[in-house]
């Protein structure tokens, strides 16, 4: 099996959208979170980053609301082994939640696992040492060979890629992401990701275009029980 696997059609979030952090959250958003979230909350340091935590939570809730007509303060969540949340008495309503500074991202679908990942554009003067951990020989040639002025979006794009690929199957440090290709180009493919003797497939495309930030957005959509060295990641199983 290669990349044609399954059909590519796109991801199944029908709710995908982005987050003033800044803006969007009002007086009374820390009231329908819970105890637990109030708590994490209330762990930041700095106040503005507090804000911003009760307000990606509380848009999260308002969302999860509309697509299952509940209350928001109502909605009660449970936590996987390694931290993947999901939604107690809802096994068919999938979500993933991230931000980045004052920006947000949120997806919401009903096919399978879903992990979103956002990340403003930004300078990375690191970017090439970075990707020599955490990218495949592949993805590191790429991103060497291109012109410096691009690399910085392009490290971006990969990087968010491979974090909500992660975040979609929820294992978190159990997958080393130089282990799975996904590219430095904002395309849809199906992605394999080796764990434990079996191979994860997913689907993986670039959230709505924004000109001041890159997000992605990963479903995780069958696994099969056979090993076999992802794209361009020979080397990483030497």
């Amino acid at each position: 099996m290669g990349h044609a696997a399954f059909n590519l059609s796109s991801v199944d979030a029908p709710v995908c959208r982005y987050l003033d952090l800044d803006d969007c959250a009002g007086p009374g958003a820390a009231l329908i979170l819970s105890k637990d979230e109030r708590t994490r909350a209330g762990q930041f340091r700095f106040a503005v980053d507090r804000q911003r935590f009760v307000a990606a939570h509380a848009a999260l809730r308002y969302a999860l609301a509309e697509q299952t007509g509940q209350r928001a303060d109502a909605l009660r969540f449970t936590h996987s082994a390694f931290g993947k949340p999901s939604l107690l008495g809802w096994p068919r309503v999938h979500f993933s939640l991230s931000h980045s500074q004052g920006l947000g991202l949120i997806a919401i679908g009903e096919r399978g696992p879903l992990g979103v990942d956002v990340e403003q554009l930004r300078a990375v003067p690191d970017a090439l040492a970075l990707a020599a951990t955490h990218f495949t020989r592949l993805e590191n040639e790429a991103l060497r060979a291109l012109p410096a002025h691009e690399r910085d979006q392009a490290f971006l794009t990969c990087w968010t890629r491979k974090e909500a690929c992660l975040k979609a199957i929820g294992l978190g440090l159990i997958v080393p992401p130089d282990r799975f290709e996904v590219g430095l180009a904002a395309d849809c493919r199906s992605v394999e990701v080796p764990v434990a003797g079996r191979i994860l497939w997913l689907v993986l495309q670039s959230a709505p275009s924004r000109i001041d930030s890159v997000g992605s957005i990963a479903e995780w959509r069958q696994t099969h029980t056979r090993v076999s060295a992802p794209r361009g990641a020979t080397e990483s199983f030497a």
